[in-house]
This record gives C-alpha cells, sequence and structure tokens, in this order.
C-alpha cells in the first residue's frame, strides 16, 4: 500500500478513535438532572411491564417486661397493563412468629390480586383448613388505577428526592446509571398514605399533636438503578428504618406503653417493557363477595402524582 494510502487510513482511524472517545466523554459529563429528566420522560412512554419483588420487614415490639420479635418476608411478580388498566400480582408471604405464639411459629400465606374494570379482587389463602381460600371484591374509584402502577411511584419518588449519581454499575449484565434518592420526608409521607388502607390510619396518627413523621424514621437508603441505553427503571431498593412509641401512634394513656422498631427492606426489579402481554381474571374470581373488613372507598381517595 502507498505512503499517502497508509497516512490516509492513519487519520481516518484516529478521527474515529477521537470521535469515540468525544462521545465517551460526553456520556460521563450528563449532568444528574438530565438523567432525571430522561428517566421521567421515558416512563411516560411505558405502556406494559412486568416486575419481581422481594421484601423483608423485621418487627421488634417491647414494654417494660418483654420483647417480641417477628419477621416478615414476602416475594412476588407481578404484570401491568396501563393501557387496558390491568394488573395481577402474585404473592408468597411467610411470617414468623415467637414460640409463645398461639399460632404456628412460621406462617405461610399466599395472595393473588387482579385489578381488572376498576375492581380490586384478591384471594388469600392461609393455609389454614377451616379458613379456605376465596375471592373477595372491592369496587375502587377510577383515579385509585395509578396506586397500582409501580413504575409510576417509582417516578414519583423521583420526582421528590434530590439525586446523586454514583459510580455506574450493571444489573443483570445491563449498564445502569445508579442514582441515590434523599426524598423529602413530608412527601415521601404523602405517597405512602395513598396506598389502601394507610390514608385513614396516617390521618388519624396526624391528629396527635406531638406526632412528628420525620422522627419516626431513623435511617433510609433509596438507590435506583436506569438502563443506561433505553432509560428504564431496571432495579429499586429501598431500606428503611422507623421507630415509635405507644405516644406517637396515639394509644391511650391507660393502655401499657410501649416502642416499636420496624426494619424494612425491599427490592424491586423490572423488565420485558412495552411487550404484549395477557391479564384474564379468573373464572373463579368473578362471583367473588364483597371484601367484608373495609367499607368500599369514596372520591376522597387520592391519586398518584
Amino acid at each position: 500500500m502507498e505512503r499517502k494510502a497508509i497516512a490516509g487510513l492513519i487519520a481516518v482511524v484516529a478521527i474515529v478513535a477521537v470521535a469515540m472517545c468525544a462521545g465517551c466523554v460526553e456520556e460521563e459529563r450528563m449532568s444528574t438532572a438530565e438523567i432525571k429528566e430522561m428517566v421521567l420522560a421515558t416512563a411516560e412512554n411505558t405502556d406494559t411491564y412486568k416486575f419481581d419483588m422481594d421484601m423483608t420487614q423485621k418487627t421488634l415490639i417491647s414494654n417494660e417486661t418483654d420483647e417480641t420479635e417477628m419477621t416478615m418476608t414476602s416475594t412476588g411478580s407481578g404484570v401491568m397493563d396501563r393501557t387496558s388498566k390491568k394488573m395481577k400480582l402474585e404473592m408468597t408471604m411467610t411470617m414468623q412468629l415467637p414460640e409463645e405464639a398461639e399460632i404456628p411459629e412460621t406462617k405461610e400465606m399466599k395472595m393473588d390480586i387482579y385489578f381488572v374494570n376498576n375492581s380490586l379482587y384478591t384471594k388469600m389463602d392461609m393455609g389454614i383448613p377451616m379458613m379456605p381460600a376465596q375471592w373477595t371484591k372491592m369496587e375502587m374509584p377510577e383515579e385509585y388505577w395509578e396506586s397500582q402502577n409501580q413504575i409510576g411511584q417509582q417516578m414519583e419518588l423521583l420526582n421528590i428526592s434530590k439525586v446523586e449519581l454514583l459510580e455506574d454499575e450493571k444489573v443483570n449484565d445491563v449498564d445502569c446509571y445508579v442514582l441515590k434518592l434523599m426524598p423529602d420526608i413530608e412527601k415521601y409521607w404523602e405517597t405512602v398514605m395513598k396506598q389502601e388502607g394507610l390514608g385513614e390510619l396516617m390521618q388519624n396518627l396526624r391528629q396527635n399533636d406531638s406526632f412528628d413523621i420525620g422522627k419516626l424514621i431513623k435511617e433510609m437508603s433509596i438507590k435506583q438503578w436506569i438502563a443506561k441505553g433505553t432509560k428504564f427503571p431496571v432495579k429499586t431498593e429501598v431500606q428503611i428504618k422507623m421507630a415509635m412509641s405507644s405516644a406517637d401512634l396515639n394509644i391511650p394513656e391507660t393502655e401499657e406503653e410501649f416502642t416499636m422498631t420496624m426494619d424494612q427492606r425491599t427490592n424491586l426489579v423490572f423488565y420485558d417493557y412495552n411487550k404484549p402481554v395477557t391479564i384474564e381474571l379468573p373464572k373463579e374470581a368473578e362471583s367473588a363477595t364483597g371484601f367484608p373488613m373495609f367499607p368500599p372507598l369514596n372520591q376522597t381517595a387520592t391519586t398518584a402524582a
């Protein structure tokens, strides 16, 4: 090959190398705010996805004479179809109770949950022969749908947090940005209150003049892994430790005083974005009875932002 041709080839290779390096530098210099904006925009275009979850919660209740420790673990898999407003979730919960408890030391429960036609269908199998599993149904306000959207909850969490960009990592061979979230505590609790069954409880707690939400949370760590190529959330890890007393919970003074600490660790993994899914309510659920424990929700239900 002639020297001129070789020189030209070297020049081309050099230009390509510089361009590739420039691309790498541009990616490394992408700001946290830019990543956050892209993730929020991408989430808006999410129609379907699947997710796996696992959660461990340790609770310790102490009074003047003794301590009671309980551990609950939950694992589950879910499918979400935002277009059809359908959701399916299968969960297994295991509770380890102290030896002095009147029920078996380890208890396993299974739940099937469907959200279809603005109704929440639940089947709970407590593993007790005297209490066979059966389907129950609770009609929900239309605005309650968004509280079922796990990705929506992750984006709301991202919105109310200060964000720090950590070192890149891989999750299942996917290159990811790693975001450390530091949420506004008051806004965080507002999102928690939107979950079914918690709003009324939190409202009652707030009626106690001495109740301070911020003081209940002793430790909190939230991290999100975002796929660098698609900007879709891949994983979320939440660790939260809370401590409260009977006074914090507005328990009457006539009752025995106690303290309670809860240490909860939750992992969520998301995948199969915008792929076709099928969510069909089981035939036996169509004749589900009304949920016996709670009255129908009214129009005061709050939706996620």
